[in-house]
C-alpha cells in the first residue's frame, strides 16, 4: 500500500504528480540523481498494485527518468507493466505512451523493425484517443528511424508533420526536439547554414528550458557539422560543452559520445595517437550503455584514425566490425560509408 499519503489527498495523488514532475525536470537537466530519488519517492505515494492511470502513467514516468538517466534495463520492465496495466482498464492514452516509450527502448539497441512496429502501433491509438502532442512525438520518432534508415524524404516528411503541431500547440520542448532532428537531415544534405540555424534556435530554446540533457545532444550533433566543414575550433568548443554536460550528469553514453567526436578532431589535427586512445575511451563507456549505433560509429572512427596512420590491416578489422554492426541494425547510410571505406584499401595479392 501507498505510504506518507497526504491527508488531504487520500489516493496521494497530488504529491505523487507533484515529485514525478520535479524528478521529470531534473532528469533532463543536471540533476539526473535527484531524478531518482524524487520518482521513487513520488512511487510511493501511490498503490502500484491497483491500476490507475495515475499509476500507469507513474510506472512508465519513473521508466523514462531512469531510461534517460542510462539505465535502459531497468527502464524496460517498467514501460511492459505500464502497458499491461494500460491495457487492463482500458486506458489508451496510456497504451499509446507506454507503446511509444517501448519503440524508443527498441530504437537505442537497433532494432529498428520492432521500433517502427511499436511506434505505428503507438500512432494509431494517439490518434484514435485525441493525443494531438504525442502524435507530434511519434511523427518525430518515425522521422528519425527513416533518416538511420537511409530515407530522407520519409524523415523530412515525419518531420514536418511533427514540427506544425508542436509549434501550433506552442509546446517548445518538442520544437526544439524536432529542430535538432531537421539539423541533422540538413547537415547529411549539405546545406550547412539551414542545419547550423536549425541547431542554433534548439540550442536557445532548450538552454531556456535548463534541458542539459537534450542542450548536450544538439551540441554534439553541432561539433559534427563542424567537423564536417572543417571549422575545427567551433567542433571543439561544441564538444567540450557536450562532454561537460554529460560528466555534469554522470552520463557514460552521452560521454562516450562526446569523446568519439573528440577523436575524430584529434585526428583531424593529426595527433593520430590521441585519437585512437579517445576512441578507446569511448568505446569502453559505450559498451554499458546499450547503444549499438554508437558503438559502430566509434569502431568506425577507430578505423579511420588506424587508416590516417597507415595501419590498413586493422583499420580493415575495425570497419568491418562497423560494417557487421551498421547492417545487423539497419543503417544504411552508415554501412555504405564503411563499404567505401573497405573498398579503398588495396587488395594485396
Amino acid at each position: 500500500m501507498a505510504s506518507q499519503l497526504d491527508s488531504n489527498d487520500p489516493g496521494g495523488s497530488s504529491e505523487a504528480r507533484r515529485l514525478a514532475e520535479l524528478a521529470r525536470a531534473a532528469g533532463l537537466g543536471r540533476s539526473p540523481g535527484d531524478a531518482l530519488r524524487w520518482q521513487r519517492e513520488a512511487i510511493e505515494q501511490v498503490d502500484t498494485e491497483v491500476p490507475t492511470p495515475l499509476v500507469v502513467d507513474m510506472l512508465r514516468w519513473q521508466g523514462s527518468v531512469l531510461r534517460d538517466s542510462g539505465h535502459v534495463l531497468e527502464a524496460e520492465p517498467l514501460y511492459q507493466r505500464s502497458l499491461a496495466m494500460a491495457k487492463e482498464i482500458g486506458y489508451e492514452a496510456g497504451i499509446a505512451h507506454a507503446l511509444n516509450c517501448l519503440g524508443i527502448i527498441a530504437q537505442r539497441r537497433g532494432d529498428l523493425a520492432a521500433a517502427a512496429t511499436y511506434y505505428r502501433d503507438a500512432l494509431a491509438v494517439a490518434e484514435r484517443c485525441g493525443e494531438h502532442r504525442l502524435v507530434g512525438m511519434i511523427e518525430q520518432n518515425l522521422g528519425v528511424v527513416a533518416d538511420v534508415r537511409g530515407n530522407p524524404a520519409a524523415a523530412l516528411a515525419h518531420y514536418r508533420v511533427a514540427l506544425h503541431s508542436f509549434e501550433e500547440a506552442s509546446d517548445v520542448q518538442q520544437v526544439s526536439w524536432v529542430l535538432n532532428n531537421l539539423g541533422i537531415l540538413l547537415v547529411k544534405d549539405r546545406q550547412f547554414e539551414e542545419a547550423r540555424a536549425s541547431f542554433e534556435r534548439a540550442l536557445d530554446l532548450l538552454r531556456e528550458r535548463g534541458e542539459l540533457l537534450f542542450e548536450g545532444m544538439v551540441e554534439e550533433n553541432r561539433a559534427e557539422l563542424e567537423l564536417e566543414v572543417g571549422n575545427l575550433g567551433a567542433a571543439l568548443r561544441s564538444i567540450e560543452r557536450a562532454r561537460t554536460i554529460a560528466e555534469q550528469r554522470d552520463d557514460g553514453l552521452r560521454v562516450a559520445a562526446a569523446l568519439k567526436l573528440l577523436g575524430v578532431h584529434q585526428r583531424l589535427t593529426g595527433d593520430t595517437a590521441a585519437s585512437e586512445a579517445t576512441l578507446g575511451r569511448a568505446a569502453a563507456l559505450s559498451s554499458a550503455g546499450e547503444d549499438p549505433l554508437i558503438d559502430a560509429e566509434i569502431a568506425y572512427q577507430i578505423g579511420c584514425t588506424r587508416a590516417a596512420r597507415g595501419d590498413t590491416d586493422s583499420a580493415r578489422e575495425a570497419w568491418t566490425r562497423a560494417l557487421a554492426a551498421f547492417e545487423r541494425i539497419g543503417a544504411r547510410e552508415w554501412a555504405s560509408r564503411a563499404q567505401s571505406r573497405l573498398a579503398e584499401i588495396p587488395v594485396v595479392e
